[in-house]
């Protein structure tokens, strides 16, 4: 214990009241400020961080209301394909509608037309027997009336008669 009596309690004391001079301009000119400048870049990042986690939500935010707008887009392109489908069959059914009338009506022109022109050759044949028999009595009248004469009159009459109709 002989190192205590060597020690100086004046020195000591005047250590002690340097340290704590130096500890007490420490603390108010450097670490005072430091400390404020390390709180100072805390509050600012968290605040960075809260911006950008509010700029995530928004984001987030906007990327929701793209997707709706897609969505809504997609249902808005799909309606429109249905819709112009279904015109697309509507017209094809009065395009169908149409032909089909206009096919009627070309098969009855034919119809009448085949009506008109079977009146025609049948006016033209009972004109053609008229005209035959006509020339039958002219030549029956003429000539003696006998069964042979009048089974040849006949004869060549059916004989003018097919080859009228194999025109």
């Amino acid at each position: 214990m002989d190192f205590l009596k060597e020690i100086n309690p004046q020195l000591v004391i005047t250590q002690i009241i340097c340290f704590l001079l130096i500890l007490g301009l420490l603390r108010w000119k450097l670490w005072g400020p430091t400390f404020k400048i390390l709180e100072d870049r805390r509050e600012k990042i968290a605040a960075e961080l809260k911006a950008i986690e509010d700029l995530k939500a928004e984001v987030a935010k906007v990327k929701a209301d793209y997707a709706g707008h897609l969505n809504r887009i997609d249902q808005e392109a799909q309606e429109r394909l249905r819709e112009v489908e279904r015109q697309g069959e509507e017209k094809s059914r009065e395009i169908r509608e149409k032909a089909r009338q206009e096919a009627d009506h070309v098969i009855e022109d034919a119809r009448k037309e085949i009506h008109f022109e079977f009146l025609k050759a049948r006016q033209e044949i009972k004109g053609e027997v008229v005209d035959m028999v006509v020339k039958l009595t002219e030549k029956m009248i003429q000539e003696k009336l006998t069964f042979a004469n009048d089974k040849k009159i006949v004869e060549g009459m059916i004989e003018d008669l097919d080859k009228v109709h194999e025109r």
